[in-house]
Parts: structure tokens; C-alpha cells; sequence
């Protein structure tokens, strides 16, 4: 099996030249860049802007040196049945949505008749539609099949423990794609197909990541294949910052400044970024997807003003109702962004009642509720909603919109620092403690109402002016000051005995952004031990801690952190 293997060393490596080759001269369309190349000999770091790791049951993907195609490795990837899981190599480059992408790689599979799947696929991740999806090879009952124009195809029947060398030319503006496979020891290749529709049939369809996986879909696959020699690329010019650290082009602490931009005194929408979002559940995208309609979806949630378009008759009941409620908002967001903040307000609302779930309604209600003047009732709105968001960074930047919005910084520094200070300093009841623990219902917002009656917005405002205070800070540049306010609102919260790693975590924040590397290390071991119990900030933590150990030069403890995350590619 070994021989068989190594038989094809040679030809997979001359079509990846000729790839690299195809993106020099990138025809008349000017110098093309490689995006991504693995042939897995070389110790590549996991990471967003590398590839990530997915093994959890008893699926595995590891390295091996038993069968490759060029050097001494290739990835292995062993998927079994009913575990619940699925084994998965997932690798990300920079968004391309128009020219031409090319892509070239080999596998292998020990088992014809398992099911696996390989895709190129965009923003919108794995969803049959535009910016999903975009060129999908699958194995079915022991063939290849391909999906064009959403319809699988018949390619060839796979045998065992064969490499085959795929090439594609993915035209995204087009919409279209050329494809050809080479099976090991045959001059003629075995696929030659030219102008096929992608797998959605949408042009422009962009795409940002790679996945080689099991099944994803039904559980039922024992598949073992290996992939080899992954070369993405594309016909275009794209620049691409430096690696700061394995595997990723920014800091993790730093993914909070992508917001910053959107600070204004006018708030505005923020976008949604799943269909969740919108209260969709899986069988209503679903639904939408198979209505045709999940371009206008991925439209709608960018939060950019979409013409009203007619909606599917196909589609009906609920994902009916909620596509209608995801234009209301969109209409919403165009009436804010011209400053009709009362129209905006009105249309949120609706939207609110048909798709009730849809979070992303309260967000913009109270950023709609700031532009009129009314930051009280923002307050209530944001803390009605805080469960619903967790630790989506979104909530923290309508927080800090909200205290921008109140003012210019230094306004709003002003009038939050009397209130954040009273927070700090205010004890108390149960019903206090359970208020500023961020359990904020419905049900608690009405017992503090009847409890507090001239004084309830005080304490509502002391749970949702604390972390504005501190964001407004951070936007003042006023690192140090920032870490002061977060260190002393944990100090109250762990005499409250309530959880503080949320306000430790953002004391290491803003220790890292003034550059304090110790005691930003200090803070997050300390949030980390905070959260040992309920482990709500963990993750975040963890990403964070990577950028410590990296910028302290701890690459070893920075590896382990990160494949803790990511994943980890280990030899069999």
C-alpha cells in the first residue's frame, strides 16, 4: 500500500507547480498570490487565519507518514459512526469575491463506499446559497459526485487506496468553475470539465475557507481518507498583513478594535451575523435556503439598506414571517443611518413582534432609543437582552455606543463616572445582587419596579452604565484608568459573591492595550480561576493568555494554549 502511495509522488507535484506557475502569470488579470499551501512535512501552526482542527468522540485527523503523495506526510482523517462528531480540517484565507481562485490538492480514501466531503465555501460557512458554499465534491454509494447548480453529478466510481490530484479554476464573478482530476498512473485525466455552475448557482458567491471532513450531516460514516498537497490561490493581486503569531495575522485581544470604526455619536446598526440572529431556527433557514431566498437573508444582515423585494410564494409560516421581520429591521437601519430615528424605532419594533426571538431587534431598539434622547430606556432595553448575547463583542460595542452616544468622550466620561463610581460603592439586597449577576428577565425587571419605585432606573443603570463607563474609558485611550474602574468593580462583585471573571477578564483587557503585559497575564490567570466553576469565559480567556505567552516569547506555552483552541496535528 506503501508503493502505491509513492507512485504518484511525482505527476501531483508537477500540477502543483503548474498551479503556482497559472498564478504568476494569472493570464492578463495581473500577479496572483498564494493563499494558502500545506503539504503537512512542515510544522504549521493552527490558528484563524491558518486552518483548525476538529476531533472530538472518537473521530480523529492526524498526520501520518503511511501514504502521501510528496515529502513524508499527508493528513489523515478517520470518521466513525454514530459518535455523534465528525473529524474535520477546516483552513481560512482572506475573502475573495471576484476573479479567479485556484485550488489544487490529492486524497485518497481506504473505504470507496464511506461517505466524506470536501468544499470550498465563504461567509456564509456551509449553507447551500451565495457566499456558502461554493464548489462541493462528495462521495455517494462509492462514487465522486460534484454540485452544480445545487444538483449532485456523477463523476467517476472511487477505488481504494488510490491518490486522485483535483484542480479546480473557481471563476467567482462568473459563477462557474473548470475542474480536472488525475488518478495515479493514468496519462488521461479521468475529469476535464470546463463552465460548470457552482454549487449554488449564484455568481459572485465568495469564498474564504477550505473543509475536508467525514459526514457532516447524518452521523453514519466510518470513512478513513487522507488529503495531501493543498495549494489555494488566486489569479488576483492580495495583500496580506504579516503574521504576528502562529497562525494568525492579529493579536486576539485586538479583535475588539474591528468595531471601533463604527464609534459615533449617531449609533448605528450593528450586523447580524447568523441567522440566529434573526430568530431563525435550522428547519426555517432551511426553508429559506430551499426557497431560494437565502441571498436576500445574507443581504439583510449586513444591516446596508436592501431594496423590499418580493418574497417567495414558496415560502411560507413561520421563516416566512421572519424574513419579512429581518426587511422591517433592514428598513430600520436605513431610517437610522439617515437620522429618522423615530421611523427606525418603529420598525424595529415590528420587527421585534413578528420574530420575537430574533435578537438582534432589542439591539437596535436601544440604539434607536439613544438616537431619540431616551438613554434610560436603552438601558432597559440592553439589560432585558444581555442573556441573549453573552459574550458576542456586538453587546460590548452597543454598550459603549450607548455611553459614546450620551456625548463626546469626555461628556460621556463625565456624566458615567458619578453613576459607574455609585455602582462600585452600592451593596445590597438579594434582588441587587441577582440584577447586577446579569440575570436580567422580565420578571426581575417588574419585582425591581414594585421594590424601587422612584429609584429602580438608578439601580438598572448601575448593572448597564458600569461597563459603558469602562468601554468609554478604553475609547479615551485611558488604558490604566479602565483597569482601575474593571479591578474595583470585581473587588465589589466577589464581596457581593457574585461572579467577577467577567470583570477581571476586562481588567486583563485593558492592561494589554496600554502594553502592561504582566498585569494583564495577572488578571486573566486570576479570571481564569474565577471561572475554574462555571467556565462561561473560559475560551476567551485562553485566547487571550495565547497573545500573553506570545508576546513574552513563551512559544511553547502559547502552542499548547492555542491547540487547546484550535486543535492539533499530531503523527499517528
Amino acid at each position: 500500500m506503501a508503493g502505491l502511495a509513492r507512485r504518484i509522488q511525482v505527476e501531483p507535484l508537477t500540477l502543483a507547480l503548474v498551479l503556482a506557475g497559472a498564478l504568476v502569470a494569472g493570464a492578463a488579470e495581473g500577479p496572483g498570490a498564494v493563499l494558502a499551501s500545506y503539504s503537512f512535512d512542515d510544522d504549521v501552526p493552527t490558528g484563524p487565519d491558518t486552518f483548525r482542527i476538529f476531533q472530538y468522540s472518537k473521530g480523529t485527523v492526524s498526520l501520518t507518514s503511511a501514504y502521501h503523495v510528496s515529502g513524508y506526510r499527508a493528513i489523515e482523517l478517520r470518521d466513525v459512526a454514530g459518535d455523534k462528531s465528525m473529524p474535520e480540517i477546516q483552513g481560512y484565507f482572506p475573502v475573495q469575491s471576484a476573479g479567479r481562485l485556484h485550488a489544487h490538492f490529492s486524497f485518497l480514501t481506504a473505504t470507496p463506499g464511506e461517505e466524506l466531503n470536501i468544499a470550498l465555501a465563504g461567509p456564509r460557512w456551509f449553507q447551500l446559497e451565495k457566499d456558502g458554499i461554493g464548489f462541493w465534491l462528495k462521495s455517494q454509494g462509492g462514487m465522486l459526485v460534484h454540485y452544480s447548480d445545487s444538483i449532485p453529478k456523477r463523476l467517476f466510481r472511487l477505488e481504494a487506496f488510490v491518490w486522485y490530484a483535483v484542480d479546480l479554476v473557481y471563476d467567482i464573478t462568473a459563477g462557474t468553475y473548470d475542474l480536472t482530476i488525475r488518478q495515479e498512473g493514468r496519462n488521461d485525466p479521468l475529469v476535464a470539465l470546463q463552465g460548470q455552475k457552482n454549487a449554488p448557482h449564484q455568481r459572485g458567491s465568495a469564498v474564504d475557507k477550505f473543509s475536508f471532513v467525514g459526514e457532516p450531516f447524518g452521523d453514519a460514516s466510518n470513512v478513513v481518507y487522507y488529503v495531501d498537497d493543498i495549494v489555494i490561490g488566486t489569479s488576483e493581486r492580495v495583500v496580506q498583513g504579516p503574521f504576528v503569531a502562529p497562525g494568525r495575522r492579529k493579536l486576539f485581544v485586538d479583535a475588539f478594535a474591528e468595531y471601533r470604526a463604527r464609534e459615533s455619536a449617531r449609533p448605528r446598526c450593528l450586523p447580524g451575523a447568523g441567522p440566529e440572529d434573526f430568530g431563525l431556527t435550522s428547519q426555517e433557514t432551511g426553508e429559506i435556503a430551499r426557497a431560494g431566498a437565502m441571498d436576500l437573508l445574507g443581504a439583510l444582515a449586513t444591516g446596508e439598506p436592501v431594496i423590499r423585494a418580493t418574497l417567495p410564494p414558496a415560502l411560507q409560516g413561520a421563516a416566512r414571517r421572519k424574513l419579512d421581520a429581518a426587511f422591517k429591521w433592514s428598513e430600520g437601519c436605513a431610517a437610522l443611518d439617515r437620522g429618522d430615528a423615530r421611523g427606525a424605532l418603529a420598525r424595529f419594533r415590528a420587527a421585534s413582534r413578528e420574530a420575537s426571538d430574533g435578537r438582534i431587534y432589542g439591539l437596535s431598539n436601544a440604539l434607536a432609543l439613544v438616537a431619540l434622547g431616551r438613554p434610560a430606556e436603552a438601558d432597559e432595553r440592553l439589560a432585558l437582552d444581555r442573556s441573549a448575547w453573552g459574550g458576542d463583542v456586538r453587546y460590548a460595542v452597543a454598550l459603549a455606543m450607548v455611553g459614546t452616544a450620551r456625548g463626546d468622550l469626555d461628556r460621556a466620561e463625565t456624566w458615567l463616572r458619578d453613576p459607574a463610581e455609585a455602582a462600585v460603592a452600592r451593596g445590597g439586597s438579594d434582588l441587587l445582587r441577582r440584577l447586577r449577576a446579569g440575570a436580567v428577565t422580565a420578571e426581575l425587571l417588574a419585582i425591581l419596579k414594585r421594590t424601587f419605585p422612584s429609584a429602580w432606573r438608578d439601580h438598572l443603570t448601575d448593572a448597564q452604565v458600569s461597563e459603558q463607563y469602562y468601554y468609554v474609558l478604553l475609547w479615551k485611550s485611558r488604558p490604566d484608568a479602565a483597569r482601575d474602574y474593571a479591578l474595583r468593580m470585581a473587588d465589589r462583585f466577589k464581596a457581593l459573591s457574585l461572579g467577577a471573571a467577567d470583570w477581571m477578564e476586562r481588567a486583563g483587557d485593558a492592561a494589554f492595550y496600554g502594553r502592561d503585559v504582566q498585569a494583564a497575564k495577572a488578571s486573566y490567570d486570576e479570571a481564569m480561576r474565577l471561572d475554574e466553576t462555571e467556565r462561561t469565559r473560559y475560551w476567551s480567556i485562553l485566547l487571550k493568555l495565547c497573545d500573553i505567552a506570545f508576546v513574552s516569547g513563551d512559544l511553547a506555552t502559547e502552542r499548547s494554549l492555542r491547540e487547546q483552541y484550535y486543535g492539533a496535528l499530531q503523527e499517528r
